[in-house]
Parts: structure tokens; C-alpha cells; sequence
């Protein structure tokens, strides 16, 4: 198998492993705490809530978005699935440079 044969299988394996990501998010994923002012609450003592945060950007503007308990799994997830994808996409785009970068040199030899 050429050197050539090997860069496009490894391009196809990471188009398939980018297709079975699933869901996924743009935005910086974190915990917050936050005190709700109730004077009875818990928080009012000292112990803080924490929920999931979700921060990201439109139209140039920063938002946020609190998530709530029964959906963190998800955001955690959706998150993860989008920086593996932004990975495949940088080796995809490493092998399709080097893909160029050897068309050129065999098109000079002939």
C-alpha cells in the first residue's frame, strides 16, 4: 500500500468516526455557584448551588445558558462530542494538506 493509499484510508476512518459523534455543542461547559437569596435556604449559610453552565458566542455576543440536573449528562456529553470532532477535524486537515502537498510533487516529476 502506497503512502498515498494510507492517508486516504486514515481520511475515511476519520470521516466515519466524525459521523458517529452524535449531538454536540460549541461553548465553554462549566459548574457555577450561586446563591439564590431565599433568607432560609441553605445557601444563605454558606453552601452555595451549583449548576451547569453553558457559554458561548452569537452573533458577537456572549450568552449563557443554565442547565438544568436531568440534562447535564447531556451537555457534558454534546460538549465532549464537539472538541473530539474539532480533533478529527484537525488531523482530517493534516492528512488533506499532506494529500496536496504530494499531488504537487508527482505533477513536477512528469
Amino acid at each position: 500500500m502506497t503512502e498515498r493509499e494510507k492517508l486516504l484510508a486514515r481520511s475515511r476512518r476519520l470521516r466515519s468516526q466524525m459521523r458517529k459523534l452524535g449531538p454536540m455543542i460549541k461553548g465553554s461547559v462549566h459548574y457555577k455557584d450561586i446563591k439564590c437569596g431565599k433568607s432560609n435556604c441553605h445557601c444563605a449559610r454558606g453552601r452555595h448551588h451549583f449548576y451547569l453552565c453553558i457559554n458561548y458566542q452569537e452573533e458577537g455576543k456572549s450568552k449563557t445558558i443554565y442547565v438544568d440536573k436531568e440534562r447535564e449528562a447531556y451537555a457534558l456529553v454534546w460538549s465532549a462530542n464537539y472538541k473530539r470532532f474539532k480533533q478529527f477535524l484537525k488531523e482530517h486537515t493534516k492528512i488533506n494538506y499532506e494529500l496536496l502537498k504530494r499531488e504537487k510533487k508527482t505533477r513536477r516529476k512528469t
